[in-house]
């Protein structure tokens, strides 16, 4: 087998240290939805040695409390990181924003982490599930000084943000220290939460970018709409999908770092090998127009599936008893676009949408521009995606 060229490196932020442009995500949640025991998980972690044999320095350790057995989910990941593997990179783990009403609280979860895999400390700390809601929450905890804590003690915190870009300059303004900002960034994200947009804040601020979800949890690499097929049949720039979709990421300077997904995007050395080639041929600001106009097709063929074209205007917003109803459409969109519903299902539940029960006044029927029946939206979404 060919082997790529060497690993190259890219600015982290304000961080005196470089990451490699090309990243792990273990034990993501797309893994809770599909994974089967211990099936693969001697391919991942030969995957996993062979992409830090090739010079990825920094792995994201996912979220290990999702599955059922938690102890036997991090099995691999241990057995990857043993015989001095665990020397070789740096180590981020997750913390739910959600819920955290102290200091402490934040400081238990990171304990629990730490716990289950074993290590005395990890370099670096994402506090998970950050949007405008949840950053409200967190600044009323004075969050900044936490962050500060840990950053005097050696580990370095970022957040994984999923709203509007201009929250950025709130989150930054208010807690200065943050050393990186996760963002899901595919094709299908150019605009869309926070999309290509935060990069002026994340530049502004000095944050490093970590790039995740390229291929939305894999689903672009597998049933494919009729709609898309003919555009990517048609394109000027014959690419098989996943190789177009990690050049887009990488074509963007702003990106600090392309966490690829163990679970869908490296599970075995071959499919690591071909991330690592399809990387090194890249260079940033080189995607040509032709490129840019077959991935612009793509996102708009993917667009014209989605059963409400929903702009998350906010208008429904807020609701009296606290439905998020723009991100249950966005969930019901993106089983739609995908043909697959495992991966909303479980994050509508994650994400307790369940647990509140709509008050039925109506008042987000009437502010809908689109006027989409915004009640029948979320009583369907329960009825179809709430566990019994």
């Amino acid at each position: 087998m060919a082997r790529g060229k060497l690993m190259r490196y890219r600015k982290f932020g304000k961080l005196d240290w470089m990451v490699s442009e090309l990243s792990l995500g273990v034990l993501r949640q797309e893994e809770v939805c599909v994974r089967s025991g211990t099936k693969g998980c001697g391919d991942r972690v030969r995957a996993i040695r062979h992409m830090i044999d090739r010079g990825v320095n920094y792995i994201n350790l996912g979220f290990p409390q999702l599955f059922e057995n938690p102890e036997k989910a991090c099995g691999y990941i241990k057995e990857a990181l043993a015989d001095g593997y665990r020397e070789k990179v740096k180590l981020s783990v997750n913390i739910p924003a959600c819920g955290a009403l102290s200091h402490q609280e934040l400081s238990d979860a990171l304990a629990a982490q730490l716990e289950l895999f074993g290590f005395d400390t990890v370099d670096f700390c994402v506090i998970d599930g950050v949007n405008r809601a949840a950053w409200a929450s967190l600044k009323e905890l004075d969050i900044s000084s936490w962050v500060q804590k840990l950053s005097d003690g050696g580990i370095y915190v970022g957040l994984a943000f999923h709203d509007d870009p201009h929250y950025l300059k709130d989150i930054n303004e208010t807690c200065p220290q943050w050393a990186f900002i996760q963002i899901e960034l595919s094709i299908l994200d150019y605009k869309h939460h926070p999309g290509v947009g935060g990069f002026k804040f994340t530049q502004e601020y000095g944050n490093g970018v970590i790039a995740t979800d390229i291929t939305k949890a894999g689903r672009v690499l597998r049933n494919v709409p009729a709609n898309v097929v003919d555009v990517l049949d048609t394109a000027q720039v014959k690419c098989v999908t996943d190789e177009r979709c990690l050049k887009w990421v990488l074509n963007f300077e702003e990106v600090s770092s392309v966490q690829l997904s163990v679970e869908s995007e490296c599970p075995t050395v071959e499919y690591a090998e071909k991330c690592l080639t399809c990387a090194s041929a890249v260079v940033p600001g080189s995607m040509d127009v032709w490129e840019t106009l077959d991935s612009a097709r793509m996102r708009d063929a993917y667009y014209a599936n989605r059963e409400y074209l929903c702009t998350t205007c906010y208008c429904c917003m807020p609701c009296a008893v606290g439905i998020d109803v723009p991100r249950i459409i966005e969930l019901v969109n993106d089983e739609k676009m995908f043909s697959d519903s495992r991966l909303p299902r479980l994050q509508y539940n994650l994400e307790r949408h369940h647990d509140i029960k709509c008050a039925e006044c109506g008042l987000c029927d009437r502010s809908c521009p689109k006027r989409f029946p915004l009640q029948k939206i979320v009583r369907d979404a329960k009825s179809a995606y709430a566990y019994e």
